[in-house]
């Protein structure tokens, strides 16, 4: 959509972009400049580096994390930009549907509504449009490019597409399958082509259209069984979703006067569509057979003279003869029926329970919740939607904080205290759930000798590990500490290792950040994209010294800190996010002694895999740690470590390590930055010299060493807890006379180390 006003232009929210395609390189900034002549905004592509870019050259785009510093810092020339854009090629299997000219983005109209609920969608910069993005080739002989009538575009090469996190579901970018054609076919299709339906049975030609079917369906006495079916519950009365399926097509059969295309247009908007509709099966798909089934069978259906036995109970008929619209009636029916609920406070999302996955979602805008009030009743006014939506937020409960005693997995929902699957539940809430199922007896060989190389075979190495495993699956802080795995040789594993987490615990995206331990200590809004996940991981951290780790501390222990996004108000969070850094350097702060090492858990990682005989390339390495097995074996090992560790009363959770304790005294050693310092100018210099004398050295010593200086009252807090001293009034020599001044003077004794006897006060 076209910018008319620069004002109204979207902030990119980087944390709701998704993970998948924040891994590639194929981003771009932009600009918006003004048009003469359509007298409107154009979006510009540029490089980080301030030069143009283009969706042709691969050589102009750029890596996620630097170009969201430069949208947010600025270039090195001080040059500002409006937003960032994916480039979509045909290197990546993306595609872009673009709507425009929408009226009201919080309240869509049935066709951006169907859209948007098959994959991740976003609001376009304008706030007047939707980007819908899938996983798919566009056929460019079935539909068209653009259609100016419906305001439908599909793009997925040779262009950059803008992006900006601003999200109006929580969709993965799925695969855009034969629900996405159907849905072409109604806004791009070129006419000339002809798309015949594969039926095999004898089809009806439904009486009303698919909206007033559903609203009869609604309405009549087998309205609870259908709402199931549609929305989500139908698991209270069917012991199998096949038996559910079948229960749903007789329906359908039914109202739709065995209209086979409209049918399948119903179901596949249900809560009971899956992958399974689409799968072939005896000649044609699975959904195929099931409706001709139905059809074959339905002896009874619906004609025009049949009336619905009960009207909407949302609405009441009043003595005059008028309809009054009791929105307190609907509210209560989706609160009852979607779980709606606030967290963390009163003033905190909306969250809604997704049936389809077994958790709470965020909405924080409140645009899905509205979508659901919409499937309710189609025939409601945007008015009467507010109404309704305003009751829920204003009744809904309020959760204080997660289930702790939960985690959701691919299968169920793992309960800490009772050690055992169960599941899923609206009662419980959890809001993040981890892809891969919990199996007791799982096993992989390629990750137990992963295992076992990477850390030499050395036991307590290989428990600390699996205890990193844990902390990740843990919905609360269980070990205080930023996991830190230290190699100084390449291929020595530490990639592998991550790469087990990610994909066992990431392999949907969303769980996980990347936010470096540096990058918090330099930007205002990287705790905020770190909030919510499960762990926060960087590899190859650069050699940076840290110089504020302040919030980084409070964030290992889960502290309170406030975070702030790009055009917000700062809030007050709790932190529970696991840091895990690799690197071939050991860490680097400003701040040294027991305050930061405490919080660190430094592993080594000394093999190296390129010397093995049996060596794998990285695309081996790779497709055996994404295998199913693999990633149940690391989830297995997760829970079970997590049952054990809970089960410790002990504060100390982690296995005791040696290696490890000998690697964090290297690095108290090394962190320590100022001992050059102290070895050069000893305690006799302090006491014997006055203060700005003393700070004018220090200063020129920092130069010299290519260190940043503290400030003078964080150098004087350093000298004084080093050396025992004190900042006060003393007497001094200056030019052969005695004078006081402020500076250093010991709290022991009168005299200096070096026998320099002070002048009487």
């Amino acid at each position: 959509m076209a910018i008319k006003e620069k004002e109204q232009i979207l902030l990119v929210e980087e944390e709701h972009i998704p993970q998948e395609i924040k891994q590639r390189r194929q981003f771009v900034l932009w600009r918006a400049v003004f048009n003469e002549e359509t007298q409107k905004f154009d979006k510009l592509p540029f490089q980080s580096n301030g030069s143009p870019a283009d969706s042709t050259d691969l050589a102009t785009w750029g890596d996620f994390e630097t170009i969201m510093q430069v949208y947010n810092e600025g270039d090195h020339k001080g040059g500002q930009y409006d937003g960032s854009g994916f480039v979509l090629s045909d290197a990546d299997k993306y595609a872009v549907i673009d709507i425009d000219g929408l009226e009201d983005t919080n309240n869509l109209d049935a066709l951006a509504s169907e859209i948007t609920s098959m994959s991740y969608a976003e609001i376009s910069p304008s706030g007047e449009g939707i980007h819908v993005w899938v996983k798919y080739k566009h056929d460019k002989i079935r539909h068209k490019n653009k259609d100016a009538k419906t305001g439908y575009e599909i793009y997925d090469q040779k262009r950059y597409i803008s992006i900006t996190g601003q999200a109006i579901n929580n969709l993965p970018i799925n695969e855009g399958g034969p629900e996405l054609n159907a849905f072409l076919d109604k806004v791009l299709k070129r006419e000339k082509h002809i798309n015949p339906q594969i039926n095999n049975g004898q089809t009806g030609k439904a009486a009303l259209p698919e909206g007033e079917i559903i609203k009869r369906a609604l309405a009549s006495k087998n309205s609870d069984r259908f709402m199931k079916f549609m929305f989500g519950g139908w698991e209270q009365l069917f012991g199998s979703q096949s038996e559910a399926d079948m229960s749903f097509a007789n329906a359908l059969s039914f109202w739709c006067n065995k209209d086979f295309v409209v049918m399948e247009s119903i179901f596949r908007k249900s809560s009971l569509m899956r992958e399974k509709f689409d799968r072939p099966q005896n000649g044609v798909t699975y959904g195929i057979e099931l409706l001709n089934k139905a059809i074959e069978e339905c002896e009874d259906t619906f004609t025009l003279e049949e009336k619905p036995q009960k009207q909407f109970d949302w609405f009441a008929k009043n003595a005059n003869g008028t309809t009054s619209f009791l929105h307190h009636v609907l509210g209560k029916t989706v609160l009852k029926d979607f779980h709606v609920k606030r967290y963390p406070n009163a003033h905190g999302s909306l969250y809604f329970y997704n049936n389809n996955k077994g958790v709470y979602e965020e909405d924080s805008t409140g645009r899905v919740v509205k979508g659901i009030i919409r499937r309710y009743d189609e025939t409601l006014k945007s008015t009467q939607i507010n109404e309704v939506f305003k009751y829920i937020e204003e009744t809904c409960p309020i959760v204080r904080e997660i289930d702790s005693n939960y985690v959701a997995v691919g299968n169920g929902l793992i309960n800490f205290q009772d050690k055992r699957l169960e599941q899923y539940n609206p009662k419980i809430f959890v809001t993040q759930k981890f892809p891969t199922n919990y199996v007791p007896t799982a096993y992989d060989s390629f990750v137990n000798e992963t295992l076992k190389k990477v850390t030499e075979n050395y036991q307590p190495s290989i428990e600390n590990l699996i205890e990193m495993f844990s902390a990740v699956l843990y919905p609360d802080i269980l070990i205080s500490k930023m996991w830190y795995l230290y190699g100084k040789s390449a291929a020595n594993g530490k990639s592998s290792i991550l790469n087990m987490v990610q994909k066992t615990f990431n392999k949907d995206g969303g769980n996980i950040a990347s936010i470096s331990p540096h990058k918090l200590s330099t930007n205002n809004f990287a705790s905020a994209a770190m909030f919510g996940k499960a762990a926060s991981i960087t590899d190859d951290n650069p050699d940076f010294v840290i110089q504020d780790s302040g919030e980084l501390k409070s964030i290992i222990t889960g502290g309170i800190i406030s975070i702030e996004k790009k055009g917000h108000d700062p809030i007050s969070v709790r932190m529970t996010t696991t840091l895990i850094v690799a690197s071939n350097h050991l860490p680097s702060f400003t701040e040294n002694g027991r305050a930061i090492s405490r919080r660190l858990h430094i592993i080594e990682f000394n093999h190296n895999f390129s010397k093995d005989k049996d060596c794998l390339s990285d695309v081996e390495t790779q497709r055996f740690i994404s295998s199913q097995s693999a990633r149940e074996y690391v989830m297995r090992l997760a829970v079970e470590k997590l049952f054990t560790m809970l089960g410790n009363p002990s504060a100390e959770k982690l296995t005791p390590n040696p290696k490890c304790e000998a690697i964090l005294n290297a690095f108290e050693e090394q962190n320590d930055i100022w001992a050059d310092y102290f070895s050069e100018f000893k305690l006799d210099y302090f006491n014997e010299f006055e203060g700005v004398r003393v700070i004018r050295d220090y200063s020129e010593w920092c130069r010299d060493n290519m260190i940043v200086p503290l400030s003078n009252q964080k150098f004087k807090d350093l000298v004084c807890t080093r050396l025992d001293v004190e900042w006060k009034d003393k007497q001094c020599i200056i030019n052969g006379e005695k004078k006081t001044r402020k500076g250093f003077k010991s709290k022991s004794a009168r005299n200096s180390a070096s026998g320099f006897k002070l002048a009487d006060p």
